[in-house]
């Protein structure tokens, strides 16, 4: 049997190109034309077979008529609180395998409430919050002020503005309102970190196991008193925010930002990539902000890229430990749910060490 792989490239492409203070940012969260370009080439590049298929309501039957070995996975989905699950529960559904993390990981970390109270089980501080959907909510005796107020259920900084951080409880109340109004889905009321942020980058080897990457740290110079990683940072380059990879962190530092990020990847069942969004608070103790089991692909400007990047790791070693972490999966899953194409004779080490 051929060891080259058919493999579905499932995407949602972005169309609608956002503006300044989140204006026509309904597909923010969506990947440009020339992301899933870079994305297929580097699939090529490995001699396997590439099929592009849009994530949107022609995906099943496309699917089904594709008949692929593997799908890559960087869907963001149509809708709704469980749009990021709906591409893997169709493919766990239909017994083929993918890319990236499960169905109900998927949901898990969407939810950044609850990804939330999952890692704190797990053992990592998070800062105090409430979700609030009508703004009357009752005001959790722990949650200090100042509170950065947000979308309970999106990504891409989505709904995150300088002016999303409140001093007093009746500006936090007016926020959320006006954020559960907009985005139609309860607003995240939490204690605003004042120190420094990070996010650290995980990866899947050829031997299936996770490779945390060197820490990033994203420098804020906004001028204001309460620096935000805001939507807007996210469009272009701006003079506002400086990444430097690796950070310049203690020895101690980074083993914590290392472990924080590990102990929440695997407690949300996270699988071959994800990037975990860190902050100090005041007395510089690590806590969880978000894990984002999408990251964006981008070369030479997504967050995961350039930490990569800066370690050595070429743009399509990262697209290959990804594959090959998907494939290694598929080939130690039991016999009865196997799929034929994936027996073990495909190849596991789709990507050189990097």
């Amino acid at each position: 049997m051929s060891t080259l792989l058919r493999v579905a490239l499932a995407f949602n492409l972005k169309r609608i190109k956002p503006g300044a203070g989140g204006a026509h940012d309904e597909e923010a969260e969506y990947d440009p034309p020339t992301t899933i370009e870079a994305i297929r080439e580097a699939i090529a590049s490995f001699g396997h077979e590439v099929v592009l298929l849009e994530a949107d309501e022609s995906f099943p039957r496309a699917l089904l008529a594709a008949k692929p070995d593997i799908v890559f996975n960087v869907s963001e989905g149509a809708r709704g609180r469980s749009r990021e699950a709906q591409i893997p529960a169709l493919l766990e559904l239909l017994g083929i395998p993918f890319t990236g993390s499960d169905a109900t990981a998927m949901v898990l970390t969407l939810d950044k409430d609850v990804a939330k109270s999952v890692v704190s089980k797990a053992g990592v501080r998070t800062p105090s919050g409430v979700v609030m959907v009508t703004g009357d909510e009752p005001w959790p005796a722990e949650l200090a002020l100042p509170v950065i107020v947000k979308p309970v259920a999106e990504g891409c900084s989505k709904g995150v503005l300088p002016s999303s951080v409140a001093e007093t409880e009746d500006a936090a109340r007016a926020i959320a309102r006006q954020m559960a109004a907009r985005y139609g889905q309860g607003a995240l009321v939490e204690s605003f970190l004042p120190g420094r942020e990070f996010t650290v980058g995980i990866l899947g080897d050829d031997a299936g196991e996770p490779v945390v990457l060197p820490p990033m740290e994203i420098i804020l110079s906004t001028g204001t008193p309460y620096p935000v990683y805001a939507f807007d940072h996210k469009l272009e380059p701006t003079d506002e925010v400086r990444y430097e990879t690796p950070a310049r962190v203690t020895p101690e530092l980074e083993r914590e930002l290392r472990h924080v990020a590990l102990t929440a990847f695997r407690a949300l069942g996270c699988r071959d990539v994800a990037r975990l969004d860190l902050r100090l608070d005041a007395t510089g103790r690590v806590g969880f902000i978000e894990c984002n089991p999408l990251p964006g692909l981008t070369p030479g400007w997504s967050d995961l890229c350039l930490m990569a990047d800066a370690v050595g790791i070429p743009y399509r070693t990262i697209v290959g430990r990804i594959l090959a972490s998907a494939i290694g999966r598929a080939q130690k899953a039991p016999a009865s749910r196997r799929t034929a194409t994936l027996s073990v004779h495909a190849p596991v080490a789709a990507a050189p060490a990097g």
